[in-house]
């Protein structure tokens, strides 16, 4: 089993390592590769290079334990089942229609309204969950059809936990 280390990244919205912006896990692999991960709202370690960035200062990074890395997961996990952003900004729902219905859409996403007052977006992967997206931009720019329909949060997750039952079983 891997050691971790665990670094909370502040940001100006989020200045207190207890409450950070940004959570980190490093560790050394198997074959002596240094890994990196953030916790994101997918609710999952994903790979990250937030460390070796120079976009982050280091006196925005903190060593923390672990059970600040578990009280970060848990934050994010309640915030992400309320259905509001980490800053808690709600989300709101979009079906992307490009020759679909609403029961059953090409897509859908979630957006908000960031503190600084860009949007955001996020479309919903069956069987990773939610991840960045720029779909709306493209569609703007004419990369893609179709339309966005607004819906609210239970039409969204109907439709996802429809989506994730059509999903194949994993294969162990």
């Amino acid at each position: 089993m891997p050691q971790y280390e665990y670094f909370a990244v502040v940001t100006p919205a989020r200045p207190r390592p207890e409450d950070p912006g940004v959570m980190l896990r490093r560790w050394v692999d198997e074959n002596g590769q240094v890994r990196e991960e953030s916790f994101m709202t997918q609710l999952a370690w994903v790979p990250s290079s937030v460390l070796t960035s120079s976009a982050v200062s280091s006196s925005d990074v903190h060593r923390v334990d672990e059970q600040a890395a578990v009280r970060f997961e848990n934050a994010v996990r309640d915030q992400v089942s309320r259905g509001v952003t980490f800053d808690g900004r709600p989300y709101s729902y979009l079906a992307w229609l490009d020759g679909s219905t609403v029961d059953d859409p090409s897509g859908v996403l979630r957006t908000w309204t960031t503190e600084h007052g860009g949007e955001r977006e996020e479309r919903y992967h069956p069987g990773t969950g939610w991840r960045d997206s720029y779909i709306r931009e493209d569609w703007q720019r004419g990369r893609y059809d179709g339309t966005f329909e607004p819906i609210d949060r239970a039409t969204a997750e109907r439709i996802i936990e429809r989506w994730e039952r059509r999903q194949p079983p994993a294969v162990s």
